[in-house]
């Protein structure tokens, strides 16, 4: 999204103002979306941690992960006291 500003969505995302994010699920979501989420985790330099069964393992791509099992979980940390999970 190169048209978003943060600046214009800052306050959406301010934890004193909002709360904490909500977990969200988006439907029908294809491997090919989920590789665009990991791509921007990678291209963007955030922190991120992909565990699988409790223990910490590189990101795979996101056809190797929608086949792990439904506990696997991926945290990504874009700064700004956000973490996604």
């Amino acid at each position: 999204m190169p048209d978003l500003l943060w600046d214009e969505v800052r306050s959406l995302f301010d934890p004193h103002l909002m709360g904490a994010l909500p977990d969200v699920s988006v439907a029908d979501a294809s491997a090919e979306d989920w590789q665009a989420v990991f791509d921007l985790v990678r291209s963007q330099g955030w922190a991120w941690e992909y565990q699988l069964d409790d223990v910490v393992t590189p990101l795979p791509t996101a056809v190797e992960a929608l086949g792990h099992p439904v506990d696997a979980e991926l945290r990504a940390h874009p700064g700004w006291g956000i973490e996604f999970d």
